[in-house]
């Protein structure tokens, strides 16, 4: 349609020019709505060519600004460019008509004319007018907005119609127009005759997108930089009380720790809440920044947030609700009166232009039986539970899958947070109340309500929907999860054999929404109990051969249900999954982003279990398919694992079901591993000969060798143990509190914890709850002392450097200019990262009243200032102190073998290593303190700024 040269969000130094006025003018990223600095920059936007002629689009006016304060910290990780083509905008304005005739027929009937647009290649792209009644001269003045894609061949179906009473409207006439007549950015006049009398007027108009409402970054959205902010501070408080002089002195020597739970049903989401009820009681969830949950435990955590007493109360004090709400089966929800009430409601989303699925009433039956009179809760009402970081920021997954592969071979992790949904594969966000609305080359072009709480729930715990069915039989010994992904994968073999060669995602979703959205698609039968006929035909005589197992009449009846073939939302693939809109539609995808995107980018031999995760989802499709990420691994360990989160603990809590009590408990955590090393991300190796020397226990610790800065994994395993022994770490139980606590989880074949149970009586609840707490207690020590040794680390260890400066030559998706800002960055922060600055200590080694050796303070406290022409910056200099055995000696005064090793590369990559001493001051008899080696903090505000460095700092709220 137009030759089209663009180059969109690729350099924020070229989107911004820095007024002369102002010397310390901030630029912002302008897909960010919230922001404003102190004084506006001006924008400079991006041209275009078409036709061989320069077009400068015009700016849309901005969403409504709220004020915010923001610090300068470089996030390294926005040189990476995400880019997608902006999607043209064409404004039609149909302006009067004159003269419309309907030939004879208006001896009968002055023409009702109204005119209906239609560009098939457009999102919503069927509008129409108001009908103009009894006028032969209307005036419409109404002005229709489509969004598309401009290397389509797109055309203006414009259609003026006669309305008449009964749905017998008449056309009149009709008239294509091709769209690539119309210039960018001038409004173009043209009349249309329809049937050589009657004459309609139209205004065009097109501008490219220039403001998309998808977010396209590899950033954390700034919203969760400025939680991480407030959390780390509660965080760095609550670990002086628990940890007393050993704690952490500054907010970079402070441990980042997320708790994840595994799906499992109500299994997990039972010992879910034992486990944060001893974790909020040791004072440890205090320390927690995220809090992750799949399937089973995100059903928890959501509960837990939506309550209106957290994050003020204890979540032991929500156990008794929940034991209440969970002690007769969602099944008996399934009544013929809920039904008809769950698919009422569906019918209006339906009707609203929403795709639907049992995921929808699988949801409902979450939610009256979890969360009850809070059904109207939504996940951005969370936000409230977690300002100034109150609590820890709960995450949720999903995964999208397609419609002809299994789980284990692709999948996209989606990630749910009250701030923001979207999948960091591909670097692209919404905001979490657009979730579920219809998007079209990143911008929204409709809009629907939020979605509530409890479809989320659906979504999350989706897997019980692929085998609802599965749930009325009796078989509890099978490994529910391993069973699901078998028959995902029967499904995926039957419907390749019930499709013809042609078929495709796209006809089929078209197919579906181009059929009548008519009520009687959805027609619900109530099961007929009497002897009446059913569409003139008498109903079937019952099979009179004896079964061994007689189904129940509810069985019966739901199986009707599912296998009902006129009921459209049960009999499809999509009705098989949480089904909605595809947010990346019309996307321009040619490439993926690596999670670990400084990593080098290298084949992947191993690929057995995910050899389709680095594939490309199609973006012309209109739906996607969410499941259970459980289907995948049973973990949500990519949540945590992300770099831009820097997670140095992970509190890992499987809930998974395995065959019996003594089975090896690593199946879940080897496929997260396989997965983090797929994706390049640091991950300890998980040794399963563990299992072998130390037998089955409670916790298992995973540790990198050689890598300071991999997360440590304390991987909790759900077995009884010692829970029955003792009620409370150190006390023994009696002979009659010992009958409480004897009981096994997998090897009782009459089981209450299997995966599919929706029903737990109090007691199997009271010991379920127990027994995660108490195994939760009994290793609080070990939490704390893995808290202390990364504090350690972090004291003793240089921070993190993303890359090496001789391998940013080597990064994709980089401009040539990125590179450079990101080269300077590097060399300053590892100039930063080895300058020294001294300590005063005395010569033998004096110990306070803690046993720690006492320091006194010296110039390098002082705050420091880099001045230059135009600006002044002040250099914090961090207040770590920390024992060490070596003074500084020119550059071989180093404290570790790993400094050693990233001195000699950044020499390698003529680097430049700066050296700063200081020298300490004069004791009473004449000599002079030691001068001793101490690491700077992370930050690099040592930075000799110039104008190009102020284009590139990431704002993160203060």
């Amino acid at each position: 349609m137009y030759e089209y040269s663009h180059t969109y969000n690729m350099d924020y130094e070229s989107m911004f020019e820095k007024p002369k006025d102002i010397t310390d003018a901030i630029p912002f990223p302008f897909y960010w709505k919230g922001w404003k600095p102190q004084s506006s920059p001006v924008r400079k936007v991006p041209s275009y060519s078409v036709n061989n002629r320069k077009e400068e689009p015009v700016l849309s006016p901005r969403s409504k600004e709220k004020k915010m304060s923001f610090s300068r910290v470089f996030d390294p990780y926005q040189v990476f460019e995400v880019e997608h083509r902006p999607c043209l905008i064409l404004t039609v304005k149909v302006v009067r008509g004159k003269n419309i005739t309907h030939g004879w027929y208006d001896y009968v009937d002055t023409p009702d004319p109204y005119i209906i647009l239609n560009v098939k290649t457009s999102p919503e792209g069927r509008r129409r007018t108001e009908t103009k009644d009894n006028d032969v001269n209307p005036v419409w003045n109404e002005e229709f907005t489509f969004l598309i894609d401009d290397r389509e061949t797109n055309k203006l179906q414009m259609i003026l119609m006669e309305a008449n009473y009964g749905n017998l409207d008449q056309v009149i006439g009709e008239v294509y127009f091709d769209l690539k007549e119309i210039p960018l950015r001038t409004r173009v006049n043209k009349i249309f005759s329809f049937n050589e009398k009657s004459e309609v007027e139209f205004e065009f108009e097109t501008h490219f997108d220039e403001n998309p409402t998808l977010r396209y970054s590899l950033c954390l959205c700034d919203e969760e930089k400025e939680f991480i902010e407030h959390r780390t501070e509660k965080v760095m408080k609550t670990m002086k009380d628990l940890l007393g002089d050993k704690a952490p002195e500054t907010r970079e020597e402070t441990p980042r720790i997320a708790v994840i739970g595994s799906g499992g049903g109500f299994r997990a989401m039972v010992g879910m809440s034992g486990v944060l009820k001893a974790l909020a009681d040791s004072k440890i969830l205090d320390c927690v920044t995220f809090l992750g949950g799949l399937s089973g435990s995100s059903w928890y955590i959501s509960t837990l947030y939506s309550h209106k007493d957290w994050p003020t109360m204890n979540p032991g004090a929500m156990q008794e609700e929940l034991k209440n709400n969970i002690d007769s089966s969602l099944l008996w929800l399934l009544t013929p009166l809920s039904i008809k009430r769950y698919i009422d409601r569906i019918l209006v989303k339906r009707q609203n232009g929403q795709p639907v699925s049992f995921t929808d009433i699988f949801g409902h039956l979450v939610g009256e039986t979890l969360v009850k009179d809070r059904l109207h809760t939504k996940l951005t009402d969370l936000q409230d539970k977690i300002a100034g970081g109150a609590a820890p920021m709960p995450l949720m997954t999903c995964v999208n899958v397609k419609s002809d592969r299994s789980a284990r071979s692709f999948h996209e992790w989606v990630e749910f947070n009250p701030f923001e949904i979207g999948m960091p594969k591909y670097g692209t966000f919404m905001k979490t109340e657009l979730f579920g609305s219809k998007f079209f080359m990143g911008k929204l072009c409709t809009e629907y309500e939020e979605q509530p709480l409890h479809f989320l729930q659906g979504i999350w715990g989706s897997a019980f929907c692929i085998l609802f069915k599965r749930l009325l039989d009796d078989n509890k010994k099978l490994d529910p999860v391993e069973m699901i992904r078998q028959e995902m994968v029967k499904q995926i073999e039957q419907s390749r054999e019930d499709e013809s060669s042609d078929s495709s995602d796209e006809s089929d979703e078209t197919e579906v929404e181009e059929k009548p959205r008519s009520s009687r698609q959805f027609t619900f039968d109530v099961p007929q109990t009497n002897g009446t006929k059913e569409n003139g035909q008498a109903p079937k005589r019952q099979s009179t051969k004896r079964r061994t197992k007689q189904k129940g009449y509810w069985n019966n009846f739901l199986s009707n249900i599912l296998e009902n073939k006129r009921f459209e939302v049960l009999n499809t693939r999509a009705g098989r999954a949480g089904v909605v809109h595809n947010f990346m539609r019309g996307l321009s995808l040619t490439k993926t982003f690596p999670l670990s995107p400084f990593t080098p980018d290298t084949a992947n031999k191993d690929t057995d279990d995910f050899d389709g995760i680095h594939e490309l989802h199609p973006t012309n499709v209109k739906h996607l398919y969410m499941v259970d990420a459980g289907l995948t691994f049973n973990s949500p360990f990519p949540l945590v694992l992300r770099p831009q989160r820097a997670v140095d603990i992970i509190l890992s809590f499987d809930f998974s079901a395995r065959p019996g009590d003594q089975s090896p408990p690593f199946k879940e955590i080897l496929l997260a591993e396989k997965w983090a090393r797929l994706n390049k991300l640091p991950f300890p190796p998980i040794d399963v000969t563990v299992f072998d020397r130390e037998g089955m226990k409670e916790l298992y610790i995973f540790k990198h060798p050689t890598d300071p800065h991999c997360p440590v994994v304390l991987h909790f395993v759900l077995v009884n143990i010692d829970f029955r022994e003792f009620t409370k770490p150190g006390v023994r139980r009696t002979a009659e509190e010992k009958e409480f606590a004897d009981f096994d989880i997998f090897d009782d074949p009459a089981t209450p914890y299997s995966t599919f149970n929706f029903k737990y009586t109090h007691d199997a609840f009271d010991k379920l709850s127990k027994l995660t707490e108490f195994n939760t207690l009994s290793n609080i020590d070990a939490i704390k002392t893995a808290m202390l040794n990364t504090i350690e680390k972090k004291r003793t260890t240089p921070p993190k450097i993303p890359i090496q400066l001789n391998e940013v030559s080597r990064l994709r998706r980089v401009s040539k200019k990125n590179k450079a800002k990101l080269s300077r960055y590097l060399s300053r922060l590892s100039s930063c990262r080895d300058s020294r600055t001294s300590v005063t200590i005395e010569e033998e080694e004096e110990n306070d009243e803690n046993g720690h050796r006492k320091i006194s303070k010296t110039l390098s406290d002082a705050p420091i200032i880099c001045k230059k022409p135009g600006l002044e910056r002040k250099m914090a200099v961090s207040e770590r102190k920390r024992r060490t055995n070596k003074s500084i000696g020119g550059l071989g005064g180093l404290s570790s073998p790993r400094e050693e090793d990233e001195s000699d590369e950044l020499d390698s990559s003529n680097a430049s290593v700066k050296l700063r001493t200081i020298g300490g001051r004069k004791r009473k008899d004449g000599t002079f303190h030691d001068a001793h080696d101490h690491w700077s903090m992370n930050r690099c505000n040592s930075i000799q700024s110039d104008e190009e460095d102020d284009q590139f700092y990431s704002m993160a709220s203060s």
